[in-house]
């Protein structure tokens, strides 16, 4: 490492270790999507500040704390439904684009004094805060603008999909026959999961539904009786708005529909509406 430098070596591997965040939940892609960002943020802000090694180590520091609490507010909800992955992602690129606002206010500080002092800057110098912060300005002007257009729904509202998770696994006295993501939705990005689920040994509808409406509640939904139906809502976790699910199931037989098959006598049907 050249003299001098090491620490901002030394930050810019620490931005690339922030890739390993996502590994704890088996998702390698995103592990290289937060690599990236760990070093084009904070690798960018040690190349691109003409602070000391202090200063810089310092609010490096704070870049990186910065970083890792985001990622964990927004992905360890504790009961709440997980937030996906564009949770952290959006809000590391506001982190990012403080950070190239600080490196254009700290050229900018040094600049004027060391005109004060008649100094030049070095070209190696100008040459090093532009290849810090050009690929830092691309990352937030590029994934900022994009992320605008694709996904904010037309209503404004930000949505995810139903996961298996928030019904799957079954107990074994259950026995899940089928299951449809989104068996019915809108123009805005809303969607209506479905998942079909029997007694595995054989038992009636309405033990049926008491087994399904124990287990659902042990997974975080607050199913309550109301007019022939349990239904409940669970919010979702993260940093953003994110809107909550609405759950529900019939107490009594399903309702008949021209629309959709009729399910397996003795069948109840979940639903899960991401509203």
């Amino acid at each position: 490492m050249t003299s001098g430098n090491g620490w901002r070596w030394w930050l810019s591997v620490a931005g690339v270790g922030l890739g390993s965040l996502p590994l704890g939940q088996d998702t390698p892609l995103l592990a290289v999507v937060a690599a990236f960002c760990g070093l084009t943020i904070v690798g960018g802000w040690a190349w691109g500040t003409r602070a000391g090694r202090a200063t810089g180590v310092t609010l490096g520091a704070g870049w990186l704390a910065a970083l890792i609490t985001t990622f964990a507010v927004s992905q360890w909800p504790h009961n709440l439904i997980a937030a996906p992955w564009l949770d952290w992602f959006v809000v590391w690129l506001m982190i990012g684009g403080v950070c190239l606002a600080a490196l254009v206010i700290d050229r900018s500080v040094h600049a004027r004094s060391a005109r004060h002092r008649i100094e030049r800057i070095p070209p190696a110098t100008h040459a090093r805060w532009v290849a810090s912060v050009a690929p830092l300005a691309s990352m937030v002007l590029l994934c900022g603008c994009g992320l605008g257009l694709v996904q904010t729904d037309g209503d404004g509202s930000l949505r995810i999909a139903t996961r298996d998770d928030e019904v799957l696994p079954l107990p074994p006295s259950l026995r899940l026959v089928s299951a449809d993501r989104c068996a019915d939705g809108g123009s805005s990005g809303n969607c209506t999961a479905e998942f079909v689920v029997t007694a595995a040994d054989g038992a009636g509808r309405a033990t049926t539904v008491t087994r399904l409406v124990e287990h659902l509640r042990s997974r975080g939904w607050p199913l309550e009786p109301k007019r022939g139906l349990y239904t409940g809502d669970r919010e979702t976790g993260g940093i953003l708005n994110w809107t909550p699910h609405h759950a529900w199931l019939y107490a009594d037989a399903e309702p008949t529909s021209i629309l959709r098959s009729a399910p397996p006598p003795d069948a109840v049907v979940v639903y899960i509406d991401n509203l």
